[in-house]
């Protein structure tokens, strides 16, 4: 009795034992699947912290630095946008803008005869073929430099620089001669060289201010209105000699014109992606000072050398200037660094009378021969207009 009763209570303490250790277990592992829950929670946190300040370090690097200054002088104006960009982007307008050109002008007026080439035989029908010099495309150059106050105002500056000069010659057989236009009578007989010079220089400096309509389109028209300063000079010579230039006659004439006066014009662009279509017309009525001069050498071996002059007063004008461009330009991707833009085109303008000749009508035949000098009875003070034209292309860089 005694031995069955003592394993008996043995297995009695033991069961006593598990069931009163098994409601501590049982909290154990209910205590650590929260605090499993908890640290899950925490991490789940940090990890969208953490994308969230990613995604705002990304945007801000491509904003760029200066898109983080808050600046009351920079202006935000919604540009012509592809079809495919998003409809709030907003770009930045570029505040200046310096541009340079190079230009291939022809000049050209409508005085450049020199010469004459005379057939005197047979006596009854002699016949006269007037020689003229025909000015080629020379390199010239402008410059330009632009400020946007606005998207749609702006201020500009340009100024346009030609330097040109060109020579021509003919030659007489032993039955021709030659001699100038006013001069072509039996005294010139002995001329049978001719040379031929005109010199020409161009600048012109525009100053407007503009107003672009409808700015964000694809088409933009812009006004503007300003002033206009033009100086054109010519100098064109004729030289005739004998063989061996022992008798000669030359004439230069000389004009000045320098003038100011008010600008108006249009210019019109159509953008096609990058690429952009561009035409301008502006006329400028200029107030200003004309300067006309002749002068006459004369080399003969009776009278030696004979220089005469025939001037007038400077005299005031207004000569009117009509010019005009077709263009094609593509814009590159805008950068930290500004826009930048290739213009390629083709330019003209003319200055209607801005060029004084003098024309000497009537020129009694000397009784010298070769004559030692010209003695005018008449002469006429005529005008010509001045025409530049030719290709050019142009590099803009626009930057804040």
């Amino acid at each position: 009795m005694i031995k069955f009763t003592k394993p008996a209570l043995l297995l009695c303490l033991g069961l006593m034992v598990a069931f009163a250790a098994r409601p501590a277990v049982a909290g154990s592992v209910e205590d650590i699947s929260a605090r499993l829950d908890l640290l899950e929670k925490e991490n789940a946190a940090l990890r969208a912290r953490l994308n969230h300040l990613e995604v705002s370090k990304t945007a801000k690097k491509d904003r760029g630095p200066a898109d983080t200054l808050s600046s009351p002088t920079v202006a935000y104006v919604p540009m012509p946008r592809k079809a495919d960009s998003p409809p709030d982007v907003v770009q930045r307008v570029p505040r200046f803008e310096i541009s340079g050109s190079l230009t291939y002008l022809q000049p050209g007026a409508g005085n450049l005869e020199y010469g004459t080439l005379v057939t005197p035989l047979p006596v009854v029908t002699p016949s006269w073929a007037n020689q003229s010099l025909n000015p080629g495309f020379t390199p010239a150059f402008s410059i330009g430099a632009r400020y946007n106050a606005g998207a749609a105002n702006d201020f500009e500056l340009n100024w346009t620089h030609l330097t040109n000069t060109t020579n021509g010659s003919f030659f007489a057989s032993p039955t021709q001669m030659v001699g100038p236009p006013y001069s072509i009578g039996p005294e010139t007989n002995d001329y049978k060289d001719a040379f031929g010079t005109v010199h020409t220089a161009y600048d012109a400096i525009n100053l407007a201010a503009g107003h672009t309509f409808c700015d964000a389109c694809e088409f933009q028209l812009r006004a503007f209105g300003g002033v206009g300063i033009a100086r054109i000079g010519q100098d064109l010579t004729g030289l005739f000699e004998s063989p061996g230039a022992a008798q000669s006659a030359t004439n230069t004439n000389h004009s000045r014109f320098t003038g100011a006066g008010p600008r108006l014009g249009m210019e019109g662009q159509y953008a096609l992606g990058d690429f952009r279509l561009i035409g301008e017309l502006a006329t400028t009525a200029l107030v200003g000072t004309e300067q006309s001069s002749i002068n006459f050498t004369t080399v003969s071996p009776l009278a030696g050398l004979n220089n005469q002059v025939l001037t007038s007063p400077n005299a005031t004008r207004v000569i009117p200037n009509i010019d005009a461009r077709l263009a094609a330009a593509y814009v590159f991707p805008p950068s930290l660094y500004g826009v930048f833009k290739v213009e390629v085109g083709y330019r003209a303008s003319v200055y209607v009378d801005a060029v004084s000749q003098y024309t000497l009508t009537q020129v009694p035949t000397m009784l010298i021969l070769p004559p030692a000098g010209i003695y005018l009875a008449t002469q006429l003070h005529s005008q010509s207009s001045f025409v530049d034209q030719g290709p050019y292309v142009t590099a803009k860089w626009a930057f804040w």
